[in-house]
């Protein structure tokens, strides 16, 4: 366990409802239940939020694909892709102002950036989003091999670098799955984790590009996906009953290289990004094999523990202590909503556990998304 001086705990939390509950009610709230950050949303995408304890509105739909600060005049002019401002700017930089009041309350702000999952760009740039095997544009998840896309995410981290952060913590900063929870979706047919797997799997333009200076038979690779999963439409693949990648590999071989283009893709992206930020990244979970190369450019690493047994927390803490070797410092996310932490005695434990476990640091989800009842349990927790 980490000596307690060495410890950090935050929560995210979206702008949103800290400008609803007041800027100082909000975040004296969080510094004085016993947290010492904020993870604040700065580029998000789409949903629909039920805000227990918003003094304004209790459902939210949000602004898809945008941005909630303000960056330098002209810094994405030429780019291919345009960044979307929030409509809660209006002439303000919220980030700005937030950072302003943390530091009032003693708190260290943490750019939550998501990064790929942008439907609103994807429908606008669909031949930028990622392509599956059928040649369809999944439009919510950008592909991270294409250069707009590229472009479009280190302007992003640059112009997030010039205001007082402690970490840019990236989400979906690769390849998103299948499905991604689009509004409406309907799958009606049993593709369980290996269609899903398959179904997710990128084939565009960007992606073949980077197959041929790799070597890799994207070809072989996209008749492979596409012929398995016609079978498992009409009922009649025969797959294992477990699923993993290694699994994935051994039925089909010709993915192997395929998937490793895949990492090494993510890979180069995030030592671009850590190449332009000035603030230090933060990776919201991360591929075994990309530990090693992204080592000496990647301080810190966040892996989601989101268990209602708190002995689960600690394995998976655990797990991830194990996969980071040493020097990364590691973060744990903790579901703190009573879906997840059903009573004060669960969420305590669940955070001694990861304490104990070997987590460097704790953040909480979600200030915004949980009752006042919860606010109160994570205090006890913290203390």
């Amino acid at each position: 366990m980490p000596p307690a001086h060495e410890r950090f705990s935050a929560i995210w939390a979206y702008p949103w409802d800290l400008i609803a509950e007041g800027l100082d009610a909000s975040l004296g709230r969080i510094a004085e239940i016993g947290l010492q950050g904020i993870s604040l949303a700065t580029s998000y995408h789409a949903g629909m939020l039920l805000l227990p304890h918003n003094p304004r509105q209790k459902v939210r739909f949000l602004e898809d694909g945008a941005l909630y600060f303000r960056p330098r005049l002209g810094r994405f002019d030429g780019l291919v892709i345009q960044p979307r401002f929030s409509a809660l700017l209006d002439e303000r930089d919220l980030l700005a102002e937030i950072c302003q009041a943390a530091e009032r309350h003693g708190l260290e702000v943490v750019s939550w950036t998501v990064c790929t999952h942008n439907s609103y760009q994807g429908e606008r740039h669909p031949d930028k989003a990622i392509q599956n095997a059928f040649g369809d544009p999944l439009i919510y998840g950008l592909c991270p091999s294409h250069p707009a896309v590229q472009d479009y995410l280190q302007a992003l981290l640059e112009e997030l670098s010039a205001y007082p952060l402690r970490t840019l913590q990236l989400e979906s900063y690769g390849f998103l799955g299948f499905p991604h929870g689009y509004h409406h979706e309907k799958i009606n047919l049993p593709l369980g984790p290996w269609g899903h797997a398959l179904m997710g799997l990128c084939f565009c333009p960007a992606c073949e590009r980077a197959a041929r200076e790799e070597g890799v038979d994207l070809l072989g690779a996209r008749r492979a996906a596409r012929g398995a999963l016609e079978t498992l439409f009409e009922g009649e693949a025969r797959f294992p009953k477990a699923f993993s990648t290694d699994l994935l590999v051994n039925e089909m071989p010709v993915l192997g290289p395929y998937l490793q283009m895949r990492e090494t893709i993510e890979t180069r992206l995030v030592l671009r990004l850590a190449e332009a930020a000035s603030v230090p990244l933060n990776l919201l979970e991360i591929g075994a094999g990309m530990v090693r190369p992204l080592a000496a450019h990647v301080p810190e690493v966040t892996a989601c523990a989101y268990r209602v047994a708190p002995q689960e927390v600690a394995e998976a803490t655990r797990a991830a202590r194990a996969m980071l070797e040493s020097g990364a410092r590691l973060s744990i996310g903790l579901e703190a909503c009573p879906h997840l932490s059903p009573t004060e005695e669960n969420l305590v434990a669940k955070v001694r556990a990861a304490w104990e476990a070997g987590a460097d640091s704790l953040y909480f989800y979600n200030y915004g998304l949980m009752p006042v009842k919860s606010l109160e349990w994570l205090r006890a927790a913290l203390a």
